[in-house]
């Protein structure tokens, strides 16, 4: 009798384990299965991006000033520094 209570006692160790990694292996494999599934519909239904003729992004400065100088002063201080 003590020969079949551990005949039994390792068939059901061994059930249970095989049933923990067949559940693991299953829900790595959805895992996998909803990621693609995911990357295949970002693929084939990509979001709509706005035009570009009424939504213009403003460019941001994060530092300094902004100065708006016209060409001209810009060569004429090239020149007097030239001559100095």
């Amino acid at each position: 009798m003590p020969k079949l209570n551990k005949l039994l006692w390792t068939i059901a160790i061994l059930v249970i384990g095989s049933f923990t990694i067949i559940f693991s292996f299953s829900i790595l494999v959805i895992g996998a299965v909803m990621v693609t599934l995911y990357g295949l519909y970002r693929h084939y239904f990509p979001k709509k991006r706005k035009s570009t003729l009424y939504h213009t992004k403003t460019q941001m400065y994060t530092f300094g000033e902004v100065v708006d100088v016209k060409s001209e002063v810009i060569h004429e201080t090239i020149d007097i520094k030239k001559i100095n």
